[in-house]
């Protein structure tokens, strides 16, 4: 494999996962993406933390989709910033649901080796997420 082959896998690989798994809910694939000894944040979770991660936010959360708005890779790392909208329909942080539009954007790091994301580095605002599922709603028109 070339080095632009590898790059442009790396990019493929935060589009599958932020597609079809964050937006899509189909944690099936968490194997295929995360190494065993997958590390999040500086702990050890293997596949199974992101695979929690995405459950968790789908139960909260419904009309879930994720614009990539960059993605840079750099070697064995790739950078994603994204932008979530979503409908707040579940308990979020003892939230009960609110009906709420949200859109906050964040930036995840990952290092990849072997095909498969053996870290992850991320910045995301759940203060943020909360103020907007608290927020009183507008009374007229989607306010997306």
């Amino acid at each position: 494999m070339t080095a632009r082959t590898v790059v442009t896998e790396h990019a493929r690989l935060a589009e599958f996962w932020f597609g079809t798994a964050w937006a899509g809910g189909d944690v099936s694939i968490a194997d295929e993406v995360f190494a065993e000894d997958f590390v999040l944040n500086g702990r050890r979770v293997g596949p199974d933390g992101p695979r929690r991660s995405v459950l968790g936010v789908h139960r909260a959360f419904s009309d879930i989709g994720v614009e990539l708005d960059l993605v840079v890779t750099d070697g064995s790392h790739v950078v994603t910033h994204y932008t979530t909208t979503a409908r707040h329909t579940g308990t979020y942080r003892g939230v009960p649901a609110s009906g709420n539009w949200i859109k906050v954007s964040g930036i995840v790091i990952w290092e990849i080796h072997g095909g498969k994301v053996v870290r992850d580095r991320n910045v995301f605002d759940t203060g943020e997420v909360v103020a907007q599922i608290t927020a009183p709603q507008p009374t007229t028109g989607d306010d997306r």
